[in-house]
């Protein structure tokens, strides 16, 4: 009997004992993963709803009450292009960034096209392709370059 028919006539007999579980199949190996287990109830405090515009911790601290950052993504974004704007200001500008780099040749086509910063920050092996700069290695070699300094130090 090969394996993976074991498998699945032991998940069909089992089946009953896992039904929150959940099956993962991945090529020829299946994995039952359990559920997460509810947290203890003496770890949380019940919060009314407050009518005021601040809330008060459980420590003792008031904060004012906000919405929820939605957008994950959108938060490590900005924090990729703040990191990315800081660095170009360090090396004194945008001009003077790409000339330390070897990347003047990339000069003429973007003070013709007027990329801002945030452009440049977001830019893209095509839109570099369409804006004339035919070579791969060096689109690809300032695409690293601009990921590069949009990282944590």
């Amino acid at each position: 009997m090969s394996l993976s028919r074991v498998n699945s006539q032991f998940f069909d007999e089992h089946e009953h004992e896992h039904k929150s579980w959940v099956l993962v199949k991945r090529q020829k190996i299946n994995i039952l993963i359990p559920p997460s287990s509810p947290p203890d109830a003496a770890q949380f405090t019940v919060l009314k709803p407050l009518k005021s515009r601040n809330i008060q911790t459980r420590k003792g601290n008031v904060v004012k009450r906000s919405l929820p950052v939605v957008n994950f993504q959108f938060g490590i974004t900005r924090m990729r292009f703040l990191n990315f704007e800081q660095r170009i200001k360090e090396h004194g500008g945008i001009r003077k960034w790409l000339i330390s780099n070897g990347f003047q040749r990339f000069l003429p086509v973007l003070e013709r096209e007027k990329i801002s910063m945030h452009q440049l920050f977001v830019i893209s092996m095509e839109t570099l392709k369409t804006m004339g700069v035919t070579p791969v290695g060096p689109r690809r070699k300032l695409i690293y370059a601009i990921e590069k300094l949009s990282q944590p130090r």
